[in-house]
């Protein structure tokens, strides 16, 4: 019997405690007293948008695009942790414990960790596990199980494994991937499902034969068998050569790819192997070629130093007997070997042999050696070819005893994904001796005996009778032998530390020497440590020589009991019941079956011919679907257990028909939380048994998907081979290849804003589930605007729906009514721009260009100005700028157009009561030749510019009474500025000396003390710097890759200790909104900075682009910060115009003197109490204000009388009677 116990160095990578840990991320408390209804609005491109919780929180928008990621949550789904991106596939996700998963598939690396398929993820201790770091399992694990009792994960699928066949083990306590006791099954066979019933293990398949095949044979009731086991001599370092210099020898010290040694146009050759050391084989393994034409017929094998051909012999195809040859040894072709493969079962293809045993396959053939002799060198000749040609893919040499070598390079295995070998660890420092086979260590012990030493770890896999003898080479070959010292070794057991040998061994000896370690039986690999203990002369010995050679294993026999009772056929279904196979308690198996016949394998013999089994347990009931027929229905039926009547290994069980089967193939089955779920190529049940619809239509049959929970229900059209079962937000969902079940709603789940997702594999345990997939989630669907108050997401700005749109622009008009733009149309018709009142919205009658979007909004007195980008009609006249709209009479007034290549208002003010302020990127407004910044005269309907020799783009400003603040890219007076002030009330326009430090175009411009020496913070699109009274500092650095839209500052509801109040005050922090990259916490689109650090606010998701925070809407009034005083200097402006006016005035008004006769003045008392009259009706109206649907809504009115009356003074008037 051959299993094994392979000790890995398992991969255990870097920890994710602070992943999956995450820094909580405080909520600032704010004070929103101040702001209407105690709320703050966000605007931009957004689609859904989260309160930022938690560390790694933007890993769950579409800002990352993160399409096949491992993800971890637990509880109720309110944290979503991202473990890296899975760098191939994952198959399947199995829950070992409460706090570790199994993860299957073809994958190279998650994150930035190598980690490769099968793996296991701890949470507890947050590492990955690589259980076949060394890839020794070749194909694919597609199932496993974790069995608490034995604490081991069985593994299943299509893979072989130390020459075992798709079923292995991976021992927990002893961390080593093993074959099971039973040695997997047959060659051509897959496992498909592994389940737990009561204390067995029930594998489900294809296949049926064990790989111990002696355990379903036939024998007296106990026998004492011997089983023996041989390891693979490496060829990494081995020399070849060949008759073909073009050959390539060397690509049979590890075959992959198809390679092989190929000599063509010949039909005999010759292939030498020197070895770097001497072994005594027990058997090669030749794999013949897979080219029919070069497939060698005869060889012989010839080693030095006996140079002479050896006596082989093998177990013959045709006959299942040994034969024996020497110079004319025979190899079958490939045809041969598969004809002969057919006709024999697996027993007779196996013999023992020696110490060793010999078999042979549908790839290879295996011969023994008849004599024991030493070899370092092997000529194999190929006499004989089938074809034209000779061509070799696979030479492997083996042997019984096996050398460990402190020279670990002599240890490594030809092909890197090996693991079945032995290895070495060194402790000092140690150099190769002249041959390069041993090492020697010089050692300095003047102050002591230092830790010199080597440990050896040799391959022993099976539990069996071993010696192990250590050899010393003679000090006489590298005259060392007056340095030589004494060294300790001791043997431990490996798994439980046990010292099972311990002496001292003198190093002194002339020629090499072995020293007798171990003759015992071992159940656990060992470990062999030699460490410096003393020197040999008393005295002043200064150094010591160490040396280190090899340990040579032994392997004796393997002793494995067995008992038997009858012979025992398996078909697709194999109960392995573990207390059976505890072959060192005899006690446990008196008078019972390794293997029985029982209930279970006994149903699965019963089924048709290489059945194709799929299993789940669900309600002590086991769901046996496939590809089959029997007599319980075909493809599909039950076996009821009963666990409380189940002995120690036998489950009391009996087979069921589910109405007579299914009319297809079944290709997997899934226990959901109410059922099971059952996925393949059929249609119906083959007693044609009521079919209920899950998705409502009318199907009457299943199209490949359907859920059993004692009834039948189908899905419709589902075209998919594999489900995942996951929860999310607490809703069960199933994820087809192509579509989405929500189990909770039974209905078919739509991606929303919400919860996005997409789910290829997935497990839970517990309150823990780790799927793989794509995931997007949010706490609050946003309508491209959303209200926030203090404590929680209040809502959308409106719920008339904008697609394909942005809002970037807000303002407050009173408490009943505000205004927002930007580019949209609404799902009521509403294009650029609405007003909000209540849960109303309200359109203005302007018909837009098709580029033009609204970038700034501002009202004072009875108008509304509106700002854009472009152009389009409004009213009776066309615009391209700016549009003024009059909340009395609901009408828009017409203004010269703002010209340039590219025209955009950024900025609005109010000058004197008189001048519309346009701060933004134009050249020219009317006639008049302004760029960046130009005056409207509300008055005399025409442009100005009061600022002399100022051009360029104008982003924001603010009024400090009667100074004009500024933040742009633009030229004063030749000089280029990005800030700037101008006092309207003063002939001295000196610029602050500090504004001239800011190198970037400001966007954005807080002026925190309301004066131009004081406190100010600017933004530009990348970066945010603040001036404290003196200096200038940069406070953006943790938002490198950032793009800033808006900052504001907010009250809290109390000082912040940590604010010293250089930048702003300790009760305020600053908030910005953007596309942001915060150092140590990723994307966020709304952060605010404490005065130490940024921590990020909000993030929002978008669904088919990135998302966006173009402004923070301040909830209240904030004319104050745009309005001048009265201008008081000498120096203010004219209420005239160069320009031309809008109403052109005749010749003879021109010509009229300043003086007023009694007529006028008649006029002007008239036009006084007209003015008066006109106010009362407008304040009317203003509360009457019609909107496109016929209805009326109050408005309340924030503008006093003589502000109103102001707006029209009689002279203007009369001017243009």
């Amino acid at each position: 019997m051959k299993h094994s116990l392979v000790l890995l160095a398992t991969t255990l990578l870097t920890s994710y405690a602070q992943v999956l840990r995450p820094e909580i991320v405080p909520y600032p408390q704010l004070d929103l007293s101040s702001f209407n209804n105690q709320e703050i609005g966000l605007l931009g491109d957004f689609d859904a948008l989260s309160q930022y919780k938690y560390s790694g929180a933007s890993n769950f928008t579409n800002q990352n695009n993160l399409t096949n990621n491992l993800y971890y949550t637990e509880g109720d789904n309110d944290r979503f942790l991202t473990l890296g991106e899975v760098d191939g596939s994952v198959s399947k996700i199995l829950p070992i414990t409460s706090d570790t998963f199994l993860l299957l598939g073809n994958f190279s690396s998650i994150g930035d960790h190598n980690v490769s398929a099968p793996a296991m993820f701890n949470i507890t201790s947050n590492n990955f596990t690589s259980i076949d770091s060394n890839s020794s399992i070749d194909g694919s694990v597609t199932t496993g199980l974790y069995d608490s009792s034995e604490n081991v994960i069985y593994l299943g699928g299509d893979f072989t494994f130390n020459d075992t066949s798709s079923a292995a083990l991976y021992n927990l306590t002893s961390r080593s991937l093993q074959s099971t006791l039973f040695e997997g099954f047959d060659g051509n066979s897959h496992v498909n499902s592994i389940i737990k019933v009561g204390e067995n293990i029930i594998f489900g398949g294809q296949f049926n034969t064990l790989g111990l095949f002696d355990l379903l044979s036939s024998t007296s009731d106990k026998s004492n068998i011997s089983v023996t086991t041989d390891q693979l001599v490496s060829l990494k370092y081995a020399t070849f050569s060949s008759s073909d210099d073009n050959s390539s020898p060397h690509s049979l010290a590890c075959p992959v790819n198809g390679q092989e040694w190929s000599v063509s146009g010949s039909t005999a050759a010759t292939l030498d192997i020197g070895l770097p050391y001497t072994v005594m084989p027990s058997k090669v393994r030749i794999y013949n070629s897979a080219n029919n034409d070069s497939q060698i017929q005869l060889f012989r094998l010839i080693t030095a130093p006996a140079d002479s051909i050896m006596n082989l012999t093998y177990v013959d195809p045709a006959t299942g007997e040994f034969a024996y040859c020497d110079a004319w040894c025979p190899l079958l072709d490939s045809n041969s070997l598969n004809d002969a493969l057919e006709d024999t079962d697996a027993e007779d293809r196996v013999l023992p042999f020696g110490d060793t045993s010999l078999s042979w396959n549908a790839n290879y053939q295996e011969f023994g050696f008849v004599n024991s002799l030493d070899v370092y060198s092997f000529i194999f000749q190929a006499l004989q070819s089938y074809g034209e040609g000779i061509s070799l893919a696979g030479l492997e040499i083996y042997q019984s005893s096996f050398p460990t070598y402190a020279n670990n390079s002599l240890n490594e295995p030809a092909c890197d994904y090996s693991a079945n070998y032995s290895t070495t660890d060194l402790n000092g420092s140690w150099v190769s001796s002249s041959n390069g086979q041993y090492l020697m260590s010089t050692v300095d012990v003047t102050d002591g005996i230092p830790d010199v030493g080597v440990t050896f770890y040799p391959n022993i896999t099976y539990a069996g009778e071993y010696s192990i003898l250590m050899y010393t080479p003679g000090c006489s070959t590298d005259n060392t032998c007056d340095y030589r010292g004494i060294v300790n070794v001791t043997v431990y057991d490996e798994i439980t530390n046990e010292i099972m040998y311990t002496d001292e061994i003198w190093q002194t000896n002339t020629d090499e020497k072995y020293d007798a370690l171990i003759y015992d039986h071992l159940d656990n690999p060992v470990r062999v440590e030699m460490n410096l203990m003393s020197t040999v002369l008393s005295g002043n010995q200064e150094q010591v020589v160490v040396v280190a050679d090899r340990i040579l294993t032994t392997i004796y026999s393997i002793d494995q009991i067995i008992s038997h009772n009858g012979t025992v056929s398996i078909n697709g279904i194999f109960e392995y019941s573990p207390s059976n196979f505890t072959s060192l308690d005899v006690s446990n198996i008196t008078g019972s079956d390794f293997v029985g016949n029982t209930s279970i394998n006994l149903i699965g013999a019963s089924l048709s011919d290489d059945a194709d089994i799929q299993l789940a347990y669900y309600h002590n009931r086991i769901y046996v679907g496939g590809d089959f027929e029997s007599e319980y229905g075909d493809n599909f039926f039950a076996i009821n257990v009963d666990e409380s009547s189940s002995s120690n290994s036998t489950i009391s069980a009996n087979a069921s028909s589910l109405d007579g089967g299914l009319d297809g193939a079944i290709t997997d089955l899934q226990v959901v939380s109410n059922g099971v779920l059952v996925l393949g190529d059929f249609e119906n049940t083959n007693n044609e048994t009521e079919i209920h619809s899950l998705s409502g239509d009318s199907e009457d049959s299943f199209s490949g998907a359907a859920f059993n929970n004692g009834s039948w229900f189908s899905f419709g059209d589902v075209d998919s081979t594999s489900v995942a079962n996951v929860t999310l937000k607490n809703n069960d969902y199933w994820v087809f290849d192509n579509q989405t079940w929500d189990a909770e709603n039974s209905t078919w789940y739509s991606p929303s804003s919400l919860l996005a997702f997409n789910v290829s594999a997935a497990g839970r345990s517990g309150d823990n589930t780790l799927f793989v997939g794509a995931l997007r989630t949010s706490d609050a669907s946003g309508n491209k605007g959303f209200m926030l108050s203090n404590s929680t997401l209040a809502g959308n700005i409106t719920s008339d729906a904008l697609t394909n749109s942005t809002i970037t622009s807000g303002w407050f008009i009173n408490e009943s009514l505000s205004v927002f733009g930007g580019d949209f149309v609404t799902q009521s018709g509403i294009t650029n721009l609405f007003l909000k009142s209540g849960n109303e919205t309200i359109g203005l009658d302007i018909d837009w260009d098709g580029n033009t979007t609204v970038s700034k909004l501002f009202s004072y007195g009875s108008k509304l100005f509106i700002g854009t980008t472009g152009g389009g009609f409004a009213g009776d006249h066309d615009f391209n700028g700016v549009i003024v709209y009059n909340f009395y009479n609901q009408t828009f007034q017409s203004i010269d157009s703002l010209d340039g290549p590219k025209v955009k208002i950024n900025e609005f003010g109010y000058l004197n009561r008189t001048y519309l302020v346009v701060g933004g990127e134009f050249d020219s407004a009317g006639s008049q030749d302004c760029s960046g910044l130009c005056f409207y005269n509300m008055n005399e309907t025409s442009w100005t510019q009061l600022i002399d020799d100022f051009s360029g783009t104008v982003n924001t400003f603010r009024f400090l009474n009667n100074t004009l603040v500024a933040g742009g890219d633009f030229k004063y007076q030749n000089d280029d500025l990005n800030l700037f002030a101008y006092d309207f009330n003063s002939t001295n326009q000196e610029q602050p000396s500090h504004f001239a430090d800011i190198d970037f175009e400001v966007k954005k411009m807080l002026l925190v003390d309301n004066t131009t020496s004081g406190r100010t913070i600017v933004s530009g699109e990348s970066s945010i710097s603040a001036y404290d009274g003196s200096s200038w500092h940069s406070i953006s650095a943790d938002l490198e890759g950032s793009t800033i839209e808006d900052i504001q500052l907010l009250d809290l509801e109390s000082s912040n200790d940590m604010n010293n109040g250089s930048l702003f005050d300790s009760d305020q922090v600053l908030f910005v909104s953007g596309n942001l990259t915060i150092s140590k916490y990723g994307y966020a689109n709304v952060a605010y900075f404490n005065s130490t650090a940024w921590l990020p606010f909000i993030i929002t998701t978008h669904e088919r682009t990135t998302a966006t925070i173009s402004s923070i809407f301040m909830n209240k009034d904030q004319s104050a910060l745009y309005v001048s005083g009265s201008l008081t200097n000498s120096t203010r402006p004219s209420t005239t115009s160069s320009s031309t006016p809008t109403s052109s005035t005749t010749g003879s008004e021109k010509e009229k003197s300043g003086k007023m006769d009694r007529g006028f003045i008649v006029l002007v008392s008239l036009a006084s109490a007209v003015g008066t009259i006109g106010v009362i009706g407008a304040i009317g109206s203003f509360f009457l204000f019609k909107n496109k649907k016929q209805e009326y809504m109050p408005l309340e009115p924030r503008v006093n009388e003589m502000e109103m009356l102001d707006t029209v003074p009689p002279e203007n008037l009369l001017k243009h009677v």
